[in-house]
């Protein structure tokens, strides 16, 4: 939502310093393409949307993805409570889709599972603990204890994580009502017998005064998601 906001404010502000599109047939006698203005506002659009943080989808996906590795776990430490050999309790309990699709493959193949599980903790971090335990105690009693503490931390961290999501989502909407109030204000002139467009759209002062608006209403929407991020990356 963020980025969809900043990338439509960036695009109208950038548009209004535009020239006119030339005649088509100008163009054809003249022979020169010229680019349509979604042509040259895209690279601004993407660009914005690439630095905004991510949207409520992305979130809600990872969240989903972190709490079924708490799951699989806890399957794990189940396997292995039952006696099973831990490479087939890795196999058993990685979910399908592969939650740890290298150390599954390594498990197979007979290769080194610690480091398998170290590749697959860049899409999931907390595996990164269990590869740590794998190289300490993968073949002794230990495993199953170690591995059932780091299933209990990362499911307080999440609990913690989802509480500071909705402590997150008030700034956030506070956030989105702001980037709004202006067209509220524009609303009351209009209705006031004023004509704030008539002036913000022509030529001078009231575009430069429109462009600074839109712009520093992107800036601060673009900083308030960029803080948000920065404390969900710290949880």
């Amino acid at each position: 939502m963020n980025a969809l906001l900043v990338a439509t404010l960036v695009t109208a502000a950038t548009a209004l310093w535009l020239p006119p599109q030339r005649d088509r047939r100008t163009v054809a006698l003249s022979g020169v393409h010229q680019a349509t203005a979604a042509e040259r506002l895209r690279p601004v659009a993407t660009a914005v949307v690439a630095r905004v943080g991510v949207g409520p989808a992305s979130r809600r996906r990872r969240a989903q993805k972190r709490s079924h590795v708490i799951q699989a776990l806890g399957v794990l430490v189940a396997e292995l409570e039952a006696g099973a050999p831990p490479t087939n309790a890795l196999l058993r309990a990685q979910g399908e889709p592969s939650l740890w699709p290298h150390a599954a493959g390594a498990a197979r193949w007979g290769e080194g599972i610690a480091e398998a599980l170290d590749r697959d903790a860049l899409m999931n971090p907390v595996l990164s603990q269990v590869a740590a335990c794998w190289r300490v105690a993968g073949r002794g009693a230990g495993l199953a204890d170690a591995i059932q503490q780091i299933a209990e931390s990362s499911r307080v961290a999440e609990d913690v994580r989802v509480e500071m999501e909705s402590q997150l989502a008030g700034p956030r909407a506070t956030a989105r009502l702001l980037s709004v109030l202006p067209l509220v204000g524009l609303g009351f002139g209009i209705m006031l017998g004023a004509d704030p467009l008539a002036w913000l759209l022509g030529a001078g002062p009231g575009r430069a005064c429109l462009t600074a608006g839109l712009l520093l209403t992107a800036v601060g929407t673009w900083w308030t998601g960029r803080i948000a991020l920065a404390v969900e990356r710290r949880l």
